[in-house]
């Protein structure tokens, strides 16, 4: 936890990413929540969300109706007036419940606009339901367990698996002395967060192994709700993409694209600063030509994170809309609308 003062104005993170960071850390502080027309609070204790605000909303629908927002900026400062837990719901939780109060949020009447337009929320995608090939979970992802009679969810970690049969997890730390308890469960709710999609589903404890170190199996979903925590769907590719940053022609690869925006690999062009804090909210020029077009296409885009991963950059783009230039718009529409057959989502 925090035993001392914290503060500071953080930009190009999500909030979901964020939100995870102060549980992973156990932090206890308050997110003050930024947008354009909106300003809310966030209170952690020790790494739980204990109480949400906003101008309209108190509690549980406040951290809805604030994790609604795009483009925020979060403010990290102290929590020294929330300290009974009023919403009592894991983070996993809160973001699961947050897209079916959605439409809720989208029908409060709207804040003041201090003299800006509000306009309209952002549509988000539906829980949807997929079969079990569609398990997109890396090696490494952290998982959060729970059945019935549980307080709170137990954490653990995908280690392997043999697709239509088995996950291999860690035991979690609580039942590691005690294994036999787990058998007492028949059902167990499995849910984690993997590259902005929610993933759920239900399964059944098949074994525990204590050597070379405690794991349990347990059967490989038949079904699974995914959640999409993007105001838009992305797709995987891999294209050739060149950019200009500070005069200098960059070559790097488009590894994922959506309506509003990409993400992209280049190599690291400079020693002389840091290239991730100079490159976030830089506006770049970039081309490339998709598989299958003829024309070359040209665009305008804004870094919104950056960071450093196996001696390359991997930058997140959000695109910018140029009202005189409708073609490169109407490219990468033509483009999402091919490869949607394939379900390439991210």
């Amino acid at each position: 936890m925090y035993s001392s003062p914290v503060s500071g104005q953080i930009t190009g993170i999500s909030l979901t990413s964020f939100l995870q960071m102060m549980e992973t850390e156990e932090k206890t502080c308050t997110l003050k929540v930024f947008t354009r027309n909106n300003f809310g609070r966030i209170f952690f204790l020790n790494g739980v969300i204990v109480d949400g605000a906003t101008t309209r909303s108190e509690n549980v629908q406040a951290l809805y109706e604030i994790l609604s927002w795009d483009d925020v900026v979060i403010e990290v400062g102290k929590n020294d007036s929330r300290t009974e837990n009023v919403i009592n719901l894991s983070l996993m939780d809160i973001l699961m419940d947050s897209a079916q109060h959605y439409d809720e949020i989208k029908q409060l009447p709207p804040p003041p606009d201090n003299g800006h337009p509000s306009g309209p929320l952002p549509e988000k995608e539906l829980v949807r339901t997929t079969a079990n090939e569609d398990l997109h979970m890396e090696i490494g992802a952290r998982l959060f367990i729970s059945f019935d009679g549980m307080a709170a969810p137990l954490q653990s970690t995908l280690v392997g698996m043999e697709p239509g049969r088995y996950l291999l997890l860690k035991t979690p730390a609580m039942f590691a002395k005690v294994d036999h308890d787990l058998f007492k469960v028949k059902d167990l709710i499995i849910k984690s967060i993997v590259k902005g999609t929610i993933y759920a589903f239900r399964s059944k404890l098949v074994d525990i192994i204590s050597k070379p170190m405690k794991l349990m199996f347990i059967e490989y979903p038949r079904k699974i709700e995914q959640h999409e925590l993007r105001s838009d769907k992305r797709y995987k590719c891999s294209i050739g993409i060149q950019m200009q940053v500070n005069g200098k022609k960059i070559t790097g690869t488009l590894e994922n694209i959506g309506k509003g925006g990409c993400r992209c690999s280049i190599p690291i062009f400079s020693i002389q600063e840091n290239i991730p804090d100079s490159l976030v909210n830089a506006v770049v020029p970039f081309k490339c030509a998709f598989p299958g077009f003829k024309d070359e296409i040209h665009f305008l885009g804004k870094v919104k994170s950056a960071k450093i991963k196996e001696e390359r950059i991997i930058a997140g783009v959000q695109f910018i809309d140029q009202p005189d230039q409708e073609k490169p718009q109407a490219l990468i529409q033509d483009y999402l609308q091919m490869i949607e057959c394939f379900g390439q989502n991210v």
